[in-house]
């Protein structure tokens, strides 16, 4: 769209904005005006309402429950109103906001209704009501208006007198005992009825009375409909012009449903609270009822739009497209289709099952001995109806083919879980159970757990295998070192007449025997910690101390590798139960390693602290080398960091340091990242 027809549509789009805006103002400018109508309105209906004979006719009926319901042996309340449920009405409609009080002939005040006072009402109280109403009835039951009091008093009294001029002389409701055969009535008698209601409870009354009529002047009712029409006149002509191009944006292809439904919505709440929205504040608006007006006219206005595309697509074409009740017949006549044909194609392969059944075949013959013995027992207890017996002929086919596919059902389930069974028992550990196997159902995870155990077992196995391989290759290497060595030297010392050379090889030999010693020896300490043959010295040992007796006697490597330690160590003691000479072993171990590994030059720092119940050990330290290990594997026997295996050492000291940690109660974990190696020890307090 070039810029002239985006300036002609934005032209449009604000003429339209401003015809809603200036309807909405033309509404609340009529407020004012409307409120005082419909006050006027309203005193009008309630003054005419006031000296009506529908209001003055409760006082009438109000006489007649009052007696019935004091006369003692005749009719009790419950049963007022049972039998005369219209009466009842009329008495509960008037009795919350009427006060009351009832004489005999001699003046006595034999009941009331006059809160707070024990004393009857004088003629001279009347006129503090707003209303205030006398009836005497003499001994034959003619009423007759003794006083009547308030603004329309005269116009009451005429009306009271009518209304009592027209009374039959006999009973009121006779005919009406007759008709529903209710207990008669009795008619007052030697009784005078005061009734008055206050100026409050008048207008609570009427409020509740009158509150169903609307008091909202005509005026302003064609003004909202004259309005509307305008606002569906401008939905007709903004999209007509070609020039305006509007009319057929989205918003404007909604379903028909939602396109009548929100104006029809929105001008049904209006119409009927016309008069609350104008006596809300008393006809004064404010930007609420703006927002209101102005919403409401922009729904008549995109409603009437909407449903212009009945003269763009055609009638046909919009209800088939816009009609959401015909699109949801169609998909449910869809749906119903397809669950028919569903049902045919079950029963169709339910008729022809029947023509697989093998009467010879094992199976089937137990299944029929089930069937006859259900039926033989069924045919016992319904065997007296003709009916029965046909039903039961027919039960029993069925149930005969429903056993028949289940336990065929049954077969195919079991052969396919019996493949699954046998792939694995020949070694295929991978193998998947495809299919539903119904009751079946909870070997497949049983049998998926035996395929995980199957292959830890086996990846156990070839663990283990690799590991014994490399052991064996490990301890040969460190055992066939130091040995060849003493070998070359014994046989050089043998040759060998230089009294110093002598004295040289046989220190080179004493130092490789002792090499070979700790070897031998630190194999027999793993070998006994691996069998859990060790017996441990259990005393109280304060860890931190003994650390530092372990760090002190390392002091000349320490200094030697000139590695720089910085320590951190609780202000409390961390006593554990431990064995000292095993533990003394962890500390020296792990020390030893890191003094052998660490890039000299660099820090170390270990820590020594309790965190909760667990006394904790940690040692960190920058790697000379890559760590290029596997850290769950460096505490396996003869796994070194160094894989050439270049530096002295059995690769025992850390397999060691984790079987006396773990045989006192402890755990050992070994963590790498990037160079930094880091050891933590940990021991429940």
């Amino acid at each position: 769209m070039d810029t002239k027809l985006k300036n002609r549509h934005k032209l449009a789009v604000g003429m339209i904005v401003i015809m809603i805006l200036l309807s909405a103002c033309i509404m609340i400018g009529q407020y004012d005006q409307s409120y005082r109508d419909s006050r006027r309105t309203e005193e009008k209906v309630k003054e005419g309402y006031l000296h009506s004979e529908e209001f003055l006719d409760l006082f009438l009926k109000s006489n007649y429950a009052l007696y019935n319901i004091e006369e003692a042996g005749n009719l009790q309340d419950s049963s007022l109103d049972e039998n005369y449920p219209s009466l009842m009405d009329s008495f509960k409609q008037i009795y919350p906001y009427t006060e009351y009080q009832v004489q005999d002939a001699g003046g006595k005040v034999i009941d009331k209704s006059l809160a707070g006072s024990a004393e009857k009402l004088k003629d001279s109280d009347m006129d503090r009501y707003a209303v205030g109403i006398v009836i005497s009835y003499d001994k034959n039951g003619t009423p007759s208006v003794t006083s009547v009091t308030g603004e329309y008093k005269d116009s009451q009294m005429i009306e009271l007198k009518r209304l009592i001029s027209n009374m039959s002389g006999e009973d009121l409701y006779a005919d009406y005992a007759m008709e529903y055969d209710a207990p008669q009535l009795l008619r007052p008698a030697d009784r005078t009825y005061t009734y008055v209601m206050s100026e409050q409870n008048l207008n609570d009354f009427l409020d509740e009375t009158l509150g169903y009529y609307g008091f909202a002047p005509d005026a302003i009712v064609y003004g909202i409909f004259a309005l509307i029409l305008l606002m569906c006149l401008a939905a007709v002509y903004f999209p007509s012009r070609p020039s305006f191009h509007t009319g057929e944006e989205k918003i404007f292809h909604v379903p028909f449903e939602a396109a009548a439904g929100v104006p029809l919505i929105s001008f049904c709440l209006i119409l009927s609270n016309v008069d609350v929205i104008l006596g809300r504040n008393k006809g004064i608006p404010d930007m609420a009822d703006f927002v209101l007006w102005t919403f409401f006219f922009a729904s008549v206005y995109w409603g009437a739009c909407c449903l212009r595309q009945v003269k763009v697509l055609g009638i046909r074409e919009y209800v088939q497209e816009k009609v959401l009740a015909l699109r949801l017949w169609r998909e449910t006549k869809k749906l119903g289709g397809r669950l028919w044909e569903w049902c045919r194609e079950k029963m169709n392969r339910l008729y022809r099952s029947m023509d697989e059944i093998d009467f010879n075949d094992r199976s089937n013959k137990i299944i029929i001995k089930i069937v006859l013995i259900n039926f033989v027992i069924l045919l016992v207890l319904c065997s007296l109806w003709l009916f029965g017996i046909i039903g039961l002929i027919v039960y029993s086919v069925l149930l005969f083919i429903v056993l028949k596919k289940y336990f065929n059902d049954l077969k195919d389930k079991y052969a396919l879980l019996l493949k699954a069974t046998n792939k694995i028992a020949e070694g295929n550990l991978d193998t998947e159970i495809e299919g539903d196997l119904g009751v079946f159902s909870p070997f497949r995870a049983e049998i998926e757990k035996i395929q995980n155990g199957f292959k830890m077992a086996v990846n156990e196995e070839v663990k283990s295998q690799k590991m014994k391989t490399e052991l064996i290759t490990n301890v040969s290497h460190d055992l066939k070192t130091p040995l060849t060595a003493i070998i070359t030297y014994v046989n050089l010392l043998k040759e060998e007449k230089d009294e110093e050379k002598r004295q040289s090889y046989i220190k080179v030999l004493e130092q490789k025997s002792n090499r070979l010693k700790l070897l031998i020896e630190d194999l027999f300490e793993i070998s006994k910690a691996s069998s859990e043959n060790v017996t441990l010295d259990l005393i109280n040992v304060d860890i931190v101390n003994l650390f530092k007796q372990v760090k002190l006697e390392l002091e000349d490597k320490i200094e030697e590798a000139k590695l720089e330690f910085r320590l951190s160590y609780p202000e409390e003691k961390l006593v554990l139960r431990l064995d000292s000479q095993k533990t003394y072993r962890i500390f020296e171990n792990l020390l030893v390693n890191i003094v052998k590994y660490a890039m000299p030059g660099t820090r170390v720092y270990i820590e020594l602290l309790r965190e909760g119940d667990d006394a904790v050990v940690r040692m960190k330290n920058i790697s000379a080398a890559e760590l290029d290990f596997n850290p769950d594997e460096i505490t396996e026997r003869f796994v070194r960091g160094d894989a050439s295996r270049n530096t002295e050492g059995s690769g025992l000291g850390l397999a060691i340091a984790k079987s006396f940690v773990e045989l006192q109660g402890g755990k050992l974990k070994i963590e790498t990242e990037a160079d930094l190696y880091k050891a933590e020890i940990r021991w429940k307090m």
